[in-house]
């Protein structure tokens, strides 16, 4: 006996099938529908019509695009006071009278470690007190002589 193929034919135990209908609910005299909203790159044409017709920016062009219009600074508005500079003298003096300095130079005296942060303070503020004397001629030198003398 011969083989046959499975044929795709519904045969008539089948039910039957519903022809095709072509139009999809659009007819032929009607014609496209037209989408929603704008065309493509509607944001970038520039619309006479739109700017003709308002008058309160007649010397601006008119952005299309949604959102705040106001101009943003660029820069911080809030001015900084300006820091006084101080005379080598009166900075001296502020360091001479700087407590946290006074302690840390007792403590360094008395053979205490410090941590990081406070030697590194202590160096900057002793650096610049020897800056300063020096600006100002003050030999800081001569102050271990009088400490040993006696009267």
């Amino acid at each position: 006996m011969t083989r046959q193929k499975k044929s795709r034919k519904p045969g008539p135990l089948a039910p039957a099938k519903k022809p095709k209908d072509h139009n999809d609910g659009v007819s032929s005299t009607q014609g496209k529908k037209k989408g929603k909203g704008q065309k493509p790159g509607q944001r970038h044409n520039v619309s006479t019509a739109k700017t003709a017709s308002k008058s309160g920016t007649e010397g601006q062009k008119t952005d299309p695009r949604k959102g705040s219009r106001r101009k943003i600074p660029l820069v911080n508005p809030v001015e900084k006071p300006e820091v006084k500079a101080l005379t080598p003298a009166e900075e001296l003096h502020q360091l001479e009278q700087d407590q946290r300095l006074q302690a840390l130079v007792e403590r360094f005296e008395q053979g205490e470690t410090l941590s990081e942060q406070e030697q590194a303070y202590l160096d900057e503020k002793s650096d610049r007190y020897e800056q300063l004397a020096e600006q100002l001629g003050i030999d800081l030198d001569d102050d271990d002589e009088w400490d040993d003398e006696e009267y």
